[in-house]
């Protein structure tokens, strides 16, 4: 019965495909569920794992991203376009509305011919409203903790963000499963046209053994991208999901002498003597890249603190006294208070630092001090007295070259 209501999840390579694309679509509800991954734009961070990504490390976000795309890249190298078939959430969520349409149909079976088809279609319908609603909420989750989304839909606390954003997405979300599904993958994706670019003869591919095909066409009607797998093996459309092959083996194997399908998967990229210079090429960058992003996060310092000075009109000329403002920043992006020590050095015992206050900084905040740093014109020697500011935070020192500017009373 499962087979029959769900024919996508017949056979070896579309059970493996299918199992892969459950374990993506888990993620996608796991990390806002557990609020694992989460941009927040009004704050400037992303929350990554229980760790804060401000805004001032999106490089970071963007190295991440970029290494990604590069994954993705180096792995249609060696096994052609299987991100669309097993990852794509446009192919995932696609699977689904077609899982969707045999419910519907498993559920008419016993109604009238004439009516069974309209209702089978509405009850599909249905469902994916409901799938995309639930995806639209999800969706939502990635920006805000998914409670405060669900309080706001419970309450029909709906303004602007949740309202009409949520409503768009659910609308463009229903309208793909409804009725776009592989259309966009066959014809508008651009990034599945990049991952048959990057393969090559060596890229896993199906092979085709033409001595003793039936001319069913079962691999050709099983096909999502609606290709003819025998016109050749390296089609920029095929994704390697298998169906064809699980087709072709099915209706062999209830022959009167069953026999073994003709279509298999075959790949030398992945064989020592496959290895060519462009494949080793990819690995050692992938190695590098991966390393690279690794220290990146391992190097993260969970205390940014930044101390530039302020220029301003007020002149400090016919006074005793020479001033000069800093404006220093501290941001703590950790998950404990932090106490500074803001000092000057090079500067002699006369010197006075006012407007650090409590130094103390909360966890995931960020605070400014507006600091004066003032010297006895006597105890200078120039118009311009440099020193270094040193800010103590737990993770150590950190030294800012400084200068305090004292006009002379023109003659």
């Amino acid at each position: 019965m499962a087979i029959a209501t769900f024919p996508r999840w017949s056979g070896r390579h579309s059970r493996r495909r299918r199992l892969v694309q459950t374990g993506f679509l888990a993620v996608f509800v796991l990390l806002p569920l557990f609020d694992l991954f989460r941009f927040d734009f009004t704050a400037g961070r992303l929350h990554l794992f229980g760790a804060e990504i401000w805004l001032d490390e999106w490089t970071i976000l963007w190295l991440a991203l970029m290494f990604a795309m590069w994954l993705i890249g180096a792995t249609s190298l060696v096994f052609g376009r299987v991100y669309c078939a097993y990852a794509c959430p446009q192919m995932v969520f696609t699977e689904i509305a077609h899982d969707l349409d045999g419910l519907g149909r498993r559920l008419t079976r016993g109604l009238d011919p004439k009516i069974r088809s309209k209702v089978a279609r509405g009850i599909s319908l249905a469902a994916a409203a409901l799938v995309a609603v639930t995806a639209s909420v999800f969706f939502l989750a990635y920006f805000a903790p998914l409670p405060a989304v669900a309080g706001k839909l419970l309450h029909f606390d709906i303004g602007l963000w949740v309202g009409a954003i949520g409503a768009i997405t659910a609308l463009v979300a229903f309208l793909d499963f409804a009725f776009v599904r592989e259309t966009f993958c066959r014809s508008a994706c651009p990034y599945g046209l990049l991952q048959g670019v990057i393969e090559d003869g060596r890229s896993l591919h199906v092979r085709f053994e033409p001595q003793g095909c039936i001319e069913c066409l079962a691999c050709v009607k099983a096909c999502p991208m609606e290709i003819d797998i025998r016109d050749g093996a390296f089609q920029i459309e095929c994704t390697r999901c298998g169906s064809c092959i699980d087709a072709c083996d099915a209706i062999l194997g209830r022959l009167k002498k069953p026999r073994p399908g003709l279509l298999s998967f075959e790949m030398a990229g992945l064989s020592l003597r496959g290895l060519d210079l462009k494949r080793i090429l990819v690995t050692a960058a992938t190695l590098a890249f991966a390393v690279v992003l690794g220290i990146s996060v391992a190097t993260r310092q969970s205390v940014a603190v930044h101390l530039a000075p302020v220029y301003s009109d007020a002149s400090t000329a016919g006074k005793d006294v020479a001033e000069t403002r800093f404006l220093l920043r501290v941001a703590n992006r950790g998950k404990a208070p932090i106490q500074l020590g803001v000092r000057p050095e090079g500067l002699p015992a006369s010197a006075r630092v006012a407007g650090l206050g409590d130094a103390t900084v909360p966890p995931g905040q960020e605070r400014r001090f507006d600091l004066t740093v003032s010297l006895p014109k006597a105890d200078t020697r120039s118009s311009v007295t440099p020193f270094v500011w040193i800010v103590e935070t737990p993770e150590g020192a950190k030294r800012f070259a400084a200068s305090i500017f004292s006009p002379r009373r023109a003659s």
